[in-house]
């Protein structure tokens, strides 16, 4: 009673859950499951956009400026030592990001573990690229040039033979460091990029329209004389496939995660697999894109 007046309590009515279509839609739009709609907590809710340019942002970057580092430090001997030391430190603190995030079931937590893996992966790269560690010594040598073929690719790669031992010694730590974990993304990670270089290096060795010649520092350039003839093998177009087959796959899972950690991890795979079918188009087509072109000043390339 107020002033006379009385007062009626109004009943709130209970929103209506949405069902079928609408229940779809709106999931899509949230980034969420339906069950999940109405059960997760506000604070969590990430919308796919959100989550998309965050994961692109973390892994361009890395991708971007690891790469140009690594062609910088090919500068002299003491930029290569710096190199290599750099990347030692940066693959324990990798090793102990994937350590300590692999029970931890986040969306930072797995844009660590992915830094973790990525810094794995670094290390293999440096040693490799700044001629520390190559492959056999007999294996190092200049070969006339002969028709592409399978076993032409596959002597190719062995010759990298030292850099694969050490790339598998990482992917080695990262898979016993996440064994039976909730968060793997650094091993993912690893294993990922280890895999799109492997396609690139054999399509590469088959035959493609841009190899990248002059990118190698001089005790790599032996490997120049393993490149195939400058056209596009059919095995470009097969692998471009798969690869663009695996992204649309992982960006399914990206937009249908039941979590917001699930849904991260697979965007940031899926972020990759979108640089590797860059990667390998690029390979493809007669261009150069000036990605690097300030840290090919400073090696003095």
């Amino acid at each position: 009673m107020s002033a006379g007046v009385d007062t009626v309590p109004v009943a709130v009515m209970p929103t209506a859950r949405r069902t079928g279509w609408r229940a779809r839609m709106h999931s899509l739009l949230r980034a969420r499951h339906p069950d999940m709609v109405h059960a997760t907590d506000i604070a969590t809710r990430e919308t796919t956009l959100r989550v998309a340019l965050r994961s692109f942002g973390v892994v361009i970057a890395f991708w971007w400026s690891t790469t140009g580092v690594v062609f910088a430090l090919e500068r002299n001997p003491t930029t290569r030592l710096l190199g290599l030391v750099v990347a030692a430190a940066l693959a324990i603190w990798g090793a102990s990001l994937v350590y300590f995030e692999r029970d931890r079931e986040t969306p930072s937590a797995a844009r660590r573990s992915f830094l973790g893996g990525a810094f794995l992966w670094t290390f293999a790269q440096v040693t490799f690229y700044g001629g520390w560690i190559i492959g056999p010594e007999q294996l190092r040598l200049s070969i006339p040039a002969e028709p592409p073929s399978w076993s032409f690719a596959v002597r190719a790669v062995l010759s990298m033979f030292w850099y694969q031992l050490v790339m598998l010694a990482a992917l080695a730590t990262a898979a016993i460091i996440t064994h039976k974990r909730v968060n793997r993304v650094g091993w993912w990670t690893a294993a990922l990029f280890w895999c799109v270089h492997q396609i690139a290096s054999i399509n590469i060795f088959l035959g493609v329209e841009n190899p990248g010649r002059g990118f190698f520092p001089e005790p790599l350039v032996f490997l120049e004389s393993y490149f195939g003839p400058v056209q596009n093998s059919l095995f470009l177009p097969f692998t471009l496939a798969c690869v663009i087959m695996y992204t649309l796959y992982t960006a399914i899972f990206a937009l249908r995660g039941r979590t917001p950690a699930y849904r991260q991890s697979m965007m940031l795979l899926t972020v990759i697999g979108a640089l590797s079918v860059l990667e390998l188009a690029v390979l493809g087509a007669p261009i150069q894109l000036p990605l690097w072109e300030a840290f090919l000043a400073v090696r003095g390339y």
